[in-house]
């Protein structure tokens, strides 16, 4: 009973908790059939990205199935670590034969014990890191879903102010064609042009409410009432450059959850391999209890010895070439993970740099120029200045700029969440 209680691990639930509350969030209760908010959250008017990565942790269903499989690889710990039943036979006294009793214990398997119990702590350690990654990879996808939200709310806002610009257009255009001061042709372009707005305006409503309810199953809430009239926060931009790649690989390395696992896979792949080679033979204790006389007259019941499984046709080699195998196989898995997380850090940092230059040059010179010349041309228009047609496309020019403004804002976001889950925790990606 001692030996088996010493088949444990430190990595449960309580331990992958403590390690995303470390980059992200803590995990929610074990058991809980409603979704609510974590401690510290409060239900507020406004969602910004770092409250919805922990609403998500605290509640999410699919992470909670994830840690399920703790549970299996602790399972299998406790059976590495359990002690094996012994055989017990009885031959019963018939004719000339007496009593016998034999008991067996397999002193094989006492011996490989602790390479079975070292083994399946690296699984269950191997586990609880993938689960942490899990954790990870849900809070990007949270953040992913939260910069999509707020850009629909964006395009959103954007529309419905074209179609109010474009609707009051439309009526100067009809004064003015019953005035006699605009053809029929540009009043007509310029009702299709004001009911495309409205058309649009309403495609955007519709596509913010998606983006809504996307992220609301990511945090765990899509069936609950709370947080249902939120709107989305932005938090401040950052404004700092990122880390050199010589500096963000090796932190990247260092730093993710299932790098580690992959390690540890490779490791307890290793184990097997050696203690496979070692199942060649099976030997056990033997203890006969029957009546006998010894050299000294005297009965003895009890005769010891052992019993050995003979390696004649069964060498095993197809356990070691299964553990071999399985070596081969973690060995490439773990070269693979390692060039994917330098291609995911190389390409999210580029598609941030990218972003973040592109947003700098729209919102420092082109979207200012734009509206300029826009504001410019309507009112040149309103005097009599200047034919529609250039201030459609001003309108035009202006809108497209507009709505590229907030794709690269979503853009940037969406790459700093991809380069924070690179990295393995948030806010390792700026100096």
């Amino acid at each position: 009973m001692t030996l088996a209680g010493c088949a444990t691990s430190p990595h449960d639930r309580a331990w992958v908790s403590r390690e995303l509350q470390s980059v992200a969030a803590p995990l929610g209760p074990e058991s809980s059939e409603t979704a609510s908010l974590p401690p510290g959250i409060a239900e507020a008017g406004h969602l910004d990205e770092s409250a919805a990565v922990a609403i998500a942790l605290w509640n999410s269903a699919a992470l909670q199935a994830d840690l399920a499989q703790l549970g299996v690889s602790r399972a299998d710990l406790a059976e590495a670590g359990a002690l094996p039943n012994p055989t017990f036979s009885l031959l019963m006294p018939v004719g000339p034969r007496t009593i016998e009793l034999s008991l067996l214990m397999p002193l094989f398997f006492l011996w490989q014990r602790p390479a079975r119990v070292a083994a399946a702590k690296l699984q269950v350690e191997q586990v609880a890191r993938g689960l942490v990654q899990n954790g990870l990879d849900l809070a990007r996808d949270v953040r992913v879903a939260h910069a999509e939200w707020v850009l629909a709310e964006g395009r959103r806002e954007a529309r419905e102010q074209l179609s109010l610009l474009w609707g009051r257009t439309a009526e100067l255009v009809d004064a003015r064609f019953a005035a006699g001061d605009a053809s029929q042709v540009e009043a007509a372009a310029i009702r299709a042009e004001a009911l495309t707005a409205v058309d649009n305006a309403s495609r955007a409503r519709t596509d913010a409410m998606l983006a809504w309810q996307r992220l609301r199953l990511l945090m765990g809430v899509a069936q609950s009432p709370l947080l249902e009239n939120a709107s989305p926060r932005v938090g401040p931009w950052e404004t700092r450059p990122p880390r050199p790649l010589e500096q963000l690989l090796p932190l990247a390395l260092a730093a993710r959850p299932d790098v580690r696992a992959a390690e540890l896979g490779l490791e307890g792949a290793g184990q097997r391999v050696g203690w496979e080679k070692e199942r060649i033979v099976n030997l056990l204790a033997r203890l006969d209890a029957k009546p006998t006389t010894t050299a000294s007259g005297n009965t003895s019941l009890w005769v010891p010895g052992a019993q050995l499984e003979l390696p004649l046709f069964n060498r095993n080699q197809a356990g070691v070439d299964r553990a071999e195998a399985e070596l081969s196989r973690a060995s490439a898995r773990y070269l693979l993970l390692r060039q994917q997380v330098a291609n995911e850090v190389i390409t999210a940092r580029a598609q941030l740099l990218q972003a973040s230059q592109s947003l700098q040059a729209f919102q420092t010179h082109i979207l200012p120029a734009l509206t300029a010349a826009s504001e410019g041309a309507l009112k040149a228009f309103e005097a009599g200045e200047l034919p529609y047609l250039q201030v459609l496309e001003a309108l035009r020019r202006l809108t497209d700029a507009r709505l590229r403004a907030l794709d690269l804002e979503a853009d940037f976001r969406r790459a700093l969440a991809q380069l924070d889950r690179g990295l393995g925790r948030q806010g390792a990606a700026h100096e």
